[in-house]
């Protein structure tokens, strides 16, 4: 991430949420295949300068790729519980597991926030390029 005044990049961005817990979900197929050894050691040392180094963990599925998998879900299930005091009681099976089978997925439309009962607003921002142009419209106008 870099233009004329900065230069950043995810780490450094992830960092700034220290020192609240914060899971790194990474894995192998990814850019993420580095977290174990480059960012979350990085973030840890952030975290360490607020005595906090235990609120960030790393879940690393090494032969998984980028999705919202099971196995991703199950290590932010447990993150979530232990960091809001939560029981997961109710979703496990005997064996302790996560049980999702009691789970509905809802179509995409029930998901959209418009739709031809709640049209989006005339005056929306939309793509990338209108945002940007409203973005330096706006900067412009706080330089003057």
């Amino acid at each position: 991430h870099r233009s004329a005044d900065h230069q950043t990049s995810n780490v450094e961005i992830a960092a700034l949420a220290a020192p609240r817990p914060m899971l790194l979900v990474s894995d192998g197929d990814d850019w993420t295949k580095n977290t174990p050894e480059v960012e979350y050691p990085y973030i840890q040392n952030i975290y360490a300068l607020y005595g906090q180094k235990a609120l960030v963990e790393n879940v690393h599925l090494p032969d998984e790729g980028h999705d919202y998998g099971s196995s991703k879900r199950k290590g932010v299930y447990a993150f979530l519980a232990k960091h809001l005091g939560l029981s997961l009681e109710n979703i496990q099976d005997e064996d302790g597991n996560i049980d999702e089978s009691f789970i509905t997925l809802l179509p995409n439309a029930d998901l959209e926030v418009f739709n031809g009962e709640h049209p989006r607003p005339s005056y929306a921002i939309q793509g990338d390029e209108a945002a940007m142009q409203m973005l330096t419209s706006y900067s412009l106008k706080a330089k003057n």
